[in-house]
């Protein structure tokens, strides 16, 4: 029985904290002054404030944590880290699987940056990808690359293919590629209230947004699939760097 605490508690606890460092950046790095204008939150304190902001995605942090390390084993789902704090020995992460997974995130966040570049001006829009400042990077980098992946997909992704094997009673490639493409666009879907804060939404607006967002979900899906959890992260991480060159190059 204590094995088996250890084996949920050590991991879970140990990824909660990692993804609440995300959470601290959000609350610190976030534009009081956008949310306000919005006229959405009530008048409280910055201090009220930015702990009001991390409610929603800390209880989203907690489920997507306990789903995935619930879970992982069950559906053949992977995390190095999680399967190290088990006491659990996999394969040390290889340079080549690391070095896809950036290749991946910088390949696919080029591709996006360029395509928001070129397209936005034509469709009537501005695009909304720039060089950030120090905070806001750091933020990218903390929430996006690790709180965002324990959300979507070591939570939702997990969770979802546990549901799938328990009514389909097996797991094909195929519930695996559905997953990926759900959680993809649910990860899309989960930007455009960011975007709401820096254009008015329209439906091209929206459209733009899910799906340049689930382009990026579906390469970090398929890493989290065939790699690994941290495969992910670093792909994720490796986006916003393809983000900030391709801007400064052009």
């Amino acid at each position: 029985m204590r094995a088996r605490f250890a084996r949920f508690f050590v991991p879970f606890f140990a990824w909660l904290f990692l993804g609440s460092l995300g959470l601290v950046a959000l609350a610190f790095c976030q534009d009081i002054s956008v949310l306000r204008a919005l006229g959405s939150f009530p008048e409280v304190p910055d201090q009220v404030l930015r702990a009001l902001i991390l409610v929603q995605p800390f209880i989203l942090l907690v489920a997507g944590v306990g789903a995935g390390v619930a879970l992982d084993e069950r559906v053949g789902l992977r995390s190095w880290v999680t399967a190290r704090l088990r006491g659990d020995l996999p394969p040390l992460m290889d340079v080549s699987g690391l070095t896809l997974a950036t290749l991946v995130g910088f390949g696919t966040g080029a591709v996006v940056v360029v395509l928001d570049k070129v397209f936005a001006p034509r469709i009537g829009l501005p695009s909304v990808v720039s060089l950030p400042d120090i905070g806001t990077a750091i933020m990218a980098i903390s929430y996006g690359g690790i709180t965002e992946e324990l959300m979507l997909r070591y939570g939702l992704m997990t969770f979802l293919v546990w549901v799938g094997a328990k009514v389909w009673k097996t797991r094909p490639p195929a519930l695996y590629l559905g997953v990926v493409l759900v959680s993809a666009v649910l990860f899309g879907a989960g930007h455009v209230p960011a975007m709401a804060e820096l254009v008015p939404l329209t439906p091209l607006v929206i459209l733009r947004t899910v799906g340049l967002n689930a382009l990026l979900g579906l390469a970090f899906g398929w890493l989290f699939w065939r790699r690994g959890l941290e495969h992910a992260m670093v792909s994720h991480i490796a986006m916003h760097f393809a983000f900030w060159a391709v801007v400064a190059a052009i």
